[in-house]
């Protein structure tokens, strides 16, 4: 989960490096199960929440391309973003319960 603030003369520039630039990487990623995004173009407002089939699968995306994609958009961003990692209880989306592994 990350949440940040971008600055608004750059909302634009920020919403396509992502979803033009990184969101098809971000998919191609091992283990990559969903992106989901929400921003406020008027205050910059950003949350994104990423899913990832195992604890291993975040590690290795968190160590590689997330590395590039945070230096890339720091300059566009007001101060520094919070990321949290956490575990999935439910997904109705991907049918997912707590206490339950994987994906039917």
């Amino acid at each position: 989960v990350i949440n940040c603030t971008i600055r608004p003369d750059k909302v634009d520039a920020f919403r396509s490096a992502i979803n033009d630039e990184f969101l098809p990487r971000i998919q191609a990623q091992a283990g990559f199960l969903e992106n989901i995004e929400s921003c406020d173009p008027t205050s910059g407002e950003y949350c994104c929440v990423t899913l990832w089939k195992s604890a291993s699968d975040v590690r290795n995306y968190d160590n590689g391309l997330f590395q590039e994609i945070a230096a890339r958009i720091m300059p566009m961003m007001q101060g520094s973003p919070t990321v949290r990692t956490l575990p999935v209880d439910n997904s109705s989306a991907h049918n997912l319960r707590a206490g339950v592994a994987t994906a039917a």
